[in-house]
């Protein structure tokens, strides 16, 4: 008997929080994420141009840059070659000139040296070689400038722990 009284204990239970659950549902105003500030979401086009990104530009620009670009980038950092990361400063001491949507897209279409003289795609994955970085397969042009949107938004966020490597991680 007392078995069958604890399995409908445990019934009226359920039902009990199942209902307290819906009724907070239905009399509570729904919560959602914080905007994130315009000025945050405000980053540069080309030299003379800003964007403004939105919230879904930012996530899914998040998601890109993890899937294609974390790997060796994550945080920022240039775990290939610590000395250049994707810090503002870096990016804009780049040739040409990184620090930007449009440098950055430029970038990921033919990467070259940090002084632009040599082209690297063969060591650094690009549209130009998704055979040996299929990551970077099936990217669109709108892709591109997502993750790049995503690499200008993040140091205004986290501030010099955006490309300061390890000792932020």
């Amino acid at each position: 008997m007392s078995v069958i009284m604890n399995k409908n204990s445990f019934k009226y239970l359920a039902v009990a929080i199942a209902f307290v659950m819906l009724t907070f549902q239905l009399f509570t105003s729904s919560v959602n994420a914080a905007d994130i500030p315009i000025e945050l979401r405000t980053v540069p086009l080309n030299e003379t141009t800003n964007i403004v990104l939105t919230q879904k530009d930012i996530s899914k620009g998040k998601k890109l840059f993890s899937n294609a670009c974390a790997t060796c980038h994550l945080g920022g950092a240039t775990f290939t070659n610590p000395n250049v990361n994707l810090a503002p400063d870096s990016l804009a001491g780049a040739y040409p000139v990184r620090n930007n949507v449009l440098g950055l897209v430029d970038f990921m279409k033919k990467p070259t040296t940090y002084d632009g003289v040599t082209e690297i795609y063969d060591v650094h994955p690009s549209l130009k070689s998704t055979d040996i970085f299929p990551a970077m397969r099936g990217l669109t042009d709108n892709d591109l400038k997502l993750i790049a949107g995503y690499i200008l938004y993040e140091p205004k966020v986290k501030g010099i722990g955006w490309g300061g490597g390890k000792i932020y991680y």
